[in-house]
């Protein structure tokens, strides 16, 4: 009988070896195919947003204020109008524009009294010139005392000239020197008393 020879032990270790490189082999293909490379995804920038300007049509004007009217006491003289201060009791009316440093254009202060009468006026304590406009109870211009001037604040008392109309007057309008020639202000002139004193002094 013959005798079986074993396997030689080379022989059987090249079988594994091979084997184990097949199997290396087949293991790194599978892995390979399932590896995916993940997309460099930049992140995309939103820009910011500008604020918005008004639009030509929404264009914003600057109100301007109503001119309002003068409801105090007014003068007309002819078509001139001057918003006056009264001077109704004695006190007031010695008083008159003594002191002030200056009066606003086109304004004055109006002198009333109880009857007419040829009332003697003088600028004691006066610091600005005037014109006196005397105005009769039949509501017209009796006289006109022009660019009256303020004293030397030296003057005695006694020494201060008087001012006073040709004709008889119930109330005086005392405005800015020179005013009067400037706005053609003169005898026979209508005058006439508007807002709260209208009607309230026969004028």
């Amino acid at each position: 009988m013959e005798r079986l020879r074993p396997v030689s032990r080379l022989a059987s270790n090249r079988c594994t070896a091979m084997a184990l490189a097949i199997c290396l082999l087949a293991l790194s293909l599978a892995c390979g195919s399932s590896a995916t490379a993940t997309p460099n995804i930049t992140p995309t920038e939103t820009p910011a947003v500008a604020p918005t300007s008004p639009s030509a049509s929404g264009t914003t004007t600057a109100s301007t204020p109503d001119v309002m009217p003068n409801t105090g006491p007014l003068v007309r003289v002819e078509d001139l109008e001057f918003p006056v201060e009264l001077a109704v009791n004695s006190e007031q009316r010695i008083k008159g524009l003594s002191g002030r440093a200056s009066l606003d254009a086109g304004t004055g202060m109006l002198f009333i009294f109880e009857k007419p009468e040829r009332f003697r006026f003088w600028m004691r304590e006066m610091e600005i010139s005037l014109d006196m406009v005397w105005i009769g109870s039949n509501c017209e211009v009796v006289d006109v005392s022009e660019n009256v001037p303020f004293p030397d604040p030296e003057t005695p008392l006694d020494e201060l000239p008087r001012y006073s109309p040709e004709s008889r007057a119930k109330f005086v309008l005392e405005i800015n020197g020179g005013e009067a020639a400037e706005l053609g202000l003169g005898i026979g002139d209508k005058v006439e008393f508007l807002n709260e004193i209208a009607g309230k002094y026969d004028c």
